[in-house]
């Protein structure tokens, strides 16, 4: 037993004498910023991979030509939620679009019509909510902020990248959803002049009014935005909680009888017996009144 001891004792001394000698050589601080520099990657990947997604598709657009204007990260009023972010916004006369990009890669799945998506990397899988539902949205927005509700040649692009793989199994009606190497093809399918020059110097001049260079300005309208979109999951989250309260208190109405105990004044629920369903006083076993509940009074 001793020797059992002395033996895990030397074994964790000789681990202690080890970690104290990496302590004090010279790799030992090379390792650390090594650590910390990868955790730090690892944490900033999302938002890195995000950038890197921006910057390809600005790339991408700038190849479209003269005829056509790009707007980047425009935030537009909306009179309900404060802000309203796209991601890009392409204006000619063959047309305007509205476009969402998706920095995603694995197999995405979804439906036009339902109101998640599902990514799936490996076995895991992750929903997002339904892009073309999103983008509708702003399209909408869009269309309110340059007073022209009515104008029909707008046109929603949903742009996956090009490390995601589309497993649909429905085209899309309302939307076109892409990866970004389609772009420029999607976009320059529609040729025919459909918006007047007029028309579309009036939504660039519109659109140019909400371009902050500034930083400082950028942060506060994404901020804004956040607190916007905060506020309206706390609205629809309120109004599930209001919707879920309704039904139990639906639920609780069937199965309380509106009439107090006329022995201990308590409360009739609804109780299943031996012989069915009946109504119980709440004070059980103090007080054993029951109703039937096809007849309209019963004692027992």
């Amino acid at each position: 037993m001793n020797a059992d001891n002395n033996m895990m004792s030397g074994f964790y001394e000789g681990i202690l004498i080890a970690i104290k000698m990496f302590i004090a050589s010279s790799v030992f601080p090379f390792v650390v910023i090594f650590v910390i520099l990868s955790i730090i990657l690892q944490w900033k990947m999302p938002v890195l991979k995000g950038k890197y997604g921006e910057w390809v598709v600005k790339s991408k657009l700038r190849n479209l030509g003269d005829a056509y204007t790009v707007f980047h990260d425009v935030y537009i009023p909306n009179g309900e939620r404060g802000l309203t972010q796209v991601d890009h916004i392409v204006t000619s006369v063959y047309g305007v679009f509205v476009i969402e990009t998706k920095h995603y890669s694995g197999w995405i799945f979804g439906d036009e019509y339902k109101p998640y998506w599902t990514q799936v990397i490996y076995k895991k899988k992750t929903k997002m909510h339904n892009p073309i539902r999103q983008n509708y949205g702003h399209v909408q927005a869009l269309l309110t902020y340059i007073g022209q509700e009515d104008m029909q040649d707008v046109h929603s692009i949903i742009a996956f990248s090009s490390n995601s793989t589309l497993k649909f199994k429905k085209d899309f009606t309302s939307a076109h959803v892409i990866q970004f190497p389609d772009l420029l093809t999607t976009i320059s399918q529609y040729k025919e002049h459909f918006i007047s020059e007029a028309t579309v110097k009036g939504t660039n001049e519109k659109l140019a009014k909400l371009l902050v260079i500034d930083k400082n300005d950028r942060k506060r309208l994404k901020a804004e935005h956040m607190r916007s979109v905060r506020r309206a999951k706390g609205a629809k989250l309120t109004a599930h909680s209001y919707t879920r309260h309704a039904k139990n208190v639906s639920r609780q109405d069937d199965s309380i009888l509106h009439t107090a105990c006329p022995k201990c004044n308590g409360n009739l629920a609804l109780k299943i017996g031996r012989y069915g369903k009946f109504y119980g006083c709440s004070h059980y076993p103090t007080c054993r009144y029951t109703e039937n509940v096809k007849v309209d009074r019963q004692s027992v």
